[in-house]
C-alpha cells in the first residue's frame, strides 16, 4: 500500500486556496483560512490513520487524537499524543502531528483575538472538491485492498485450521492402531511362553522315562553282561587266532578260524551289527591277505573267501563301505567293469574320507572311458591324501586322454616329485615333452627311467628317438642298440631295427644300415599299423637304392605301393630311378610324379622332379611350368633357377633365358655353366659383346672349364 504524504498534499490545499483568492488578504484573514485548510487536513489524515490501523493500540490512540482534535479539544490531543511520545520521543511521524495541533489551537486563539468573522472569504471549493475525492477513493482503494488481504489470510488460517484437524485425526487412528498391535503382540508372545513352557514340560517328562527305560535297560543288560561279554570274547579270540595265522602264511589254519568264528554267530545280544561288523573283519584281513600273497593260487583262494565274508557282511549291513571296496575289487579283477563301479559307488558314499575308494573309483571309470568322471575321482583322492603319488599319476594318464597336456604334465612331475622312483611317472614325462617338441626335456626324463631301471625297453627306445630329433644320431644309436639288447630271446622287435637303421644311415654307415633294415623288413609283419608297415618296407628300399641294388630297390618299392598305394616317398623315389635308367623311362617317371602331384601339389621336390622328366621329354612349357612351381615353394634354390634357364632357351625364350641366368649368377657367381650357358643366349641374341664378355671370364677364371667348346664360340665372334 502507497504511503498518504499528509505534508504535500496539505502544500497543494495552500497553493489551491492562494490561486483563488481574488484579494489580497490580511494577516488575521490568512490565518483563518489556514486553520480551516488544517482542519480538512487533520481530518483526510484521520480518515487514513483509521483506514490503516485497525487492531493496532497505537493507531486506536491517533484515532481517539483525531476525535479530540475534531472537536477542538486540543489539550486532550495532546495527552494522549504525550503518551506515545513517551514511548518513542523521537517518532517523526507524532511529532508532526502534535506540530499541527500546537499550530491549530494557537490559529483558535489568535482567531479570538481579532479575526472578524463577517469577512467574506471566495474560496475555489470545486478544487478542495476534487482533491477530497481523489483522496477519498485512494483511502477506499486502499481499504479494500486491507479487506481482500484479510480475506485471504482468513482463508489460509482456515485450510491450516482443517489441515492441522485432519492431522490430529490421523495421528489418533495410527495410535488406536499401534495399541491394537501393541495388545495382539502380547497375546501372542503369552501364547508362545504358555506352549514353550508346555514343550519344556514335556521334554522333562520324556528324559524322565528316558532315563527310566535306560536304567532298567542297564540293569537288564548287567544280568546278561558276563553270558554276552563270553559269547563275543570267543568271537574276537577266534578272529585273532585267524589274522595272526595269515601274518605268518598258515592260511588254512586262518581259515578254520575264521569258520569257527562265524559259527559262534550270532550272539545273544547286539544284532546284528556286532555280526555284521565281525564278517567285515574278516574279509578285510583275508582281502589284505590276498593282495600280499606270492602264490597266485593263494591269492585266488584268499580274495574268494574274502568275498564271501563280504556278502555275508552285506546282507547284516548293506552300508558297510570296506566289503562294498572288497566285492568292487574282486569285480575289477574280472573286468566286470559295471560291477565294480556300482560297488565303489556305494563305497565313497558310505565312508567319503577314504582315498583308495577314490582312486579304484577312478580307476574304474578311466577302464569305461568315462574321463571327466575319472578325473573329479583322481583330483579327490589328491584332496584326501596329497601324498598318494599313483593317484597324481594316474590322474596325468586322465588328463591326457582329455587332450590336456600341460596339466598331464604337471601331475607327472608331481607324482615322481611325491616318489623320486616313480618310473613310470618319469616315463609319462618324456613322451608329454616329446609331443611337445621339447626333446632335451624328454631326453633328461627318459634319462631318469634309465636310472632307475635300466632294463626298461620302451624308454631307452624313445630315448633313441628323441636324440634322433636332436641329430645326436651317436646317442640315438647306442640307445637303440641297448633296447634291442634286452629283446627276450626267440622274439624280434622290427620298429626298433627300423630306428636303428635310420640313424646309421644318417652316419653314413651305410652296409650297417642295410643290416638293420633287413632285419626290420623280415619282421614287419609283426606291425599292425599300415603306416609303420609302410615305412619299414621303404627304408629297406631306400638302403638297396643307395646300395646300388637297383632291381632289389623297385621291387620292394613296389611292395610298399601294395601296402599304402600313396605313399609319396616311394612314388617319388621309384620316378627318380626311371629317370636315371639307361636310357631314361621318362614316361614311366612322369606317371609317378603326377601321381605325387595330384596328392600334394606344393610338394617342392615332385614340381622339380616333374619339370626334369618334361625337360628330358622335350616338352618344354610343361617343364618351364613345374620349374617354376618348384622356384616358387624355393626361390634360393639355383639347380631348379639353372633347369628353369635351360628350359627357357630350350623353348626360343632366349630373354628370359637371359634374365634368369643373370639372377643365378648374382647368387651363385661361381656357376661356370651358367656363364657358358648365357654366352651362347647372348650370341643367339646376337648380343656378341655381351656374350665375349661372360666367355672371356670363364676363360680367364677357369681356362680349363669347357675349354674347347669356350673356344669354338669366342672364335665364332671373332671371326
Amino acid at each position: 500500500m502507497n504511503k498518504f504524504d499528509v505534508k504535500s498534499f496539505f502544500n497543494k490545499i495552500l497553493f489551491s486556496i492562494k490561486n483563488t483568492w481574488n484579494f489580497k488578504l490580511s494577516k488575521n484573514q490568512k490565518r483563518a483560512i489556514c486553520a480551516a485548510g488544517l482542519a480538512v487536513v487533520l481530518l483526510i489524515l484521520f480518515l487514513c490513520v483509521k483506514g490503516c490501523s485497525s487492531g493496532n493500540s497505537r493507531k486506536n490512540t491517533l484515532s481517539i487524537v483525531e476525535m479530540y482534535y475534531e472537536k477542538g479539544e486540543y489539550d486532550r490531543a495532546l495527552d494522549k499524543l504525550e503518551a506515545l511520545l513517551q514511548k518513542n520521543p523521537r517518532d517523526k511521524e507524532l511529532i508532526s502531528i502534535m506540530d499541527k495541533i500546537i499550530a491549530a489551537k494557537s490559529s483558535e486563539a489568535d482567531s479570538n483575538g481579532g479575526f472578524d468573522g463577517n469577512v467574506n472569504v471566495n474560496l475555489d471549493t470545486n478544487g478542495l472538491q476534487s482533491s477530497f475525492d481523489s483522496m477519498r477513493d485512494e483511502i477506499m482503494r486502499n481499504n479494500q485492498a486491507m479487506k481482500d488481504q484479510l480475506a485471504k489470510s482468513n482463508a489460509e488460517n482456515e485450510k491450516n485450521r482443517r489441515e492441522m484437524e485432519e492431522l490430529v485425526k490421523q495421528q489418533k487412528i495410527q495410535q488406536e492402531e499401534n495399541l491394537k498391535q501393541q495388545k495382539a503382540l502380547e497375546e501372542k508372545r503369552a501364547k508362545e511362553e504358555a506352549a514353550q513352557k508346555a514343550l519344556e514340560e514335556k521334554r522333562a517328562k520324556e528324559e524322565a522315562k528316558k532315563a527310566a527305560e535306560k536304567k532298567a535297560q542297564e540293569e537288564a543288560l548287567a544280568k546278561k553282561n558276563a553270558q554276552l561279554k563270553k559269547e563275543m570274547n570267543a568271537v574276537n579270540d577266534e578272529i585273532q587266532q585267524g589274522k595272526v595265522k595269515l601274518s605268518i602264511g598258515n592260511y588254512n589254519g586262518a581259515l578254520e578260524n575264521f569258520a569257527r568264528a562265524q559259527s559262534l554267530l550270532p550272539v545273544s545280544e547286539g544284532e546284528p551289527a556286532f555280526s555284521s561288523n565281525k564278517y567285515s573283519e574278516i574279509a578285510r584281513a583275508l582281502y589284505e591277505a590276498s593282495q600280499n600273497a606270492s602264490d597266485p593260487n593263494d591269492q585266488k583262494r584268499l580274495m574268494s573267501t574274502a568275498v564271501t565274508y563280504a556278502e555275508e557282511c552285506i546282507k547284516n549291513d548293506p552300508k558297510d563301505a570296506s566289503s562294498q571296496y572288497i566285492l568292487a575289487m574282486d569285480a575289477y579283477n574280472k573286468k566286470d567293469w559295471p560291477k565294480a563301479l556300482d560297488y565303489l559307488s556305494k563305497a565313497v558314499a558310505n565312508d567319503g574320507k577314504n582315498y583308495l575308494y577314490y582312486y579304484n573309483l577312478g580307476r574304474v571309470q578311466y577302464m569305461m572311458k568315462k574321463y571327466s568322471e575319472a578325473k573329479q575321482s583322481f583330483t579327490t583322492t589328491c584332496q584326501l591324501n596329497s601324498n598318494f603319488a599313483p593317484a597324481r599319476y594316474n590322474l596325468g594318464l586322465t588328463n591326457l586322454r582329455l587332450n590336456d597336456q600341460k596339466s598331464a604334465l604337471a601331475e607327472f612331475r608331481r607324482a615322481h616329485d611325491i616318489d623320486t622312483r616313480y618310473e613310470k611317472a618319469y616315463l609319462e614325462e618324456g613322451r608329454v615333452l616329446y609331443r611337445l617338441g621339447d626333446y632335451s626335456g624328454s631326453v633328461a626324463a627318459y634319462l631318469n627311467v634309465v636310472r632307475i631301471n635300466n632294463t626298461n625297453r620302451e624308454a631307452l627306445k624313445e630315448l633313441g628317438s628323441a636324440y634322433y630329433q636332436m641329430n645326436k644320431f651317436s646317442e640315438a644309436e647306442n640307445s637303440f642298440r641297448q633296447s634291442l639288447a634286452l629283446v627276450p630271446s626267440g622274439t624280434e622287435d622290427p620298429l626298433t631295427n627300423y630306428n636303428l637303421s635310420t640313424v646309421l644311415y644318417e652316419q653314413k654307415k651305410t652296409v650297417d644300415a642295410l643290416t638293420y633294415a633287413k632285419k626290420a623288413y623280415d619282421s614287419y609283419s609283426l606291425i599292425r599299423d599300415t603306416n609303420s608297415k609302410a615305412n619299414i618296407v621303404y627304408n629297406y628300399a631306400l638302403l638297396l637304392d643307395k646300395s646300388g641294388k637297383t632291381t632289389d630297390a623297385i621291387s620292394k618299392y613296389s611292395e610298399v605301393l601294395q601296402i599304402k598305394s600313396d605313399h609319396l616317398k616311394t612314388l617319388t623315389n621309384l620316378g627318380v630311378m626311371y629317370m636315371n635308367s639307361n636310357p631314361p623311362d621318362a614316361d614311366m617317371a612322369l606317371a609317378m610324379f603326377e601321381r605325387v602331384y595330384s596328392l600334394d601339389k606344393n610338394n617342392f621336390e615332385v614340381n622339380n622332379n616333374l619339370g626334369s622328366a618334361y625337360l628330358a621329354k622335350k616338352d618344354y612349357k610343361n617343364a618351364i611350368t613345374y620349374f617354376q612351381n618348384a622356384l616358387r615353394l624355393d626361390s634360393k634354390n639355383n639347380d631348379v633357377r639353372y633347369n628353369l634357364a635351360q628350359a627357357f632357351a630350350s623353348d626360343g625364350q632366349y630373354d628370359n633365358a637371359k634374365t634368369t641366368y643373370i639372377e643365378l649368377l648374382k647368387m651363385q657367381p661361381d656357376n661356370w655353366d651358367a656363364y657358358v650357358e648365357l654366352g651362347k643366349v647372348c650370341l643367339t641374341l646376337q648380343d656378341n659383346s655381351n656374350a665375349e664378355k661372360y666367355l672371356i671370364y670363364v676363360q680367364t677364371k677357369q681356362p680349363s672349364y669347357r675349354k674347347s667348346e669356350v673356344d669354338v664360340l669366342l672364335s665364332s665372334i671373332q671371326n
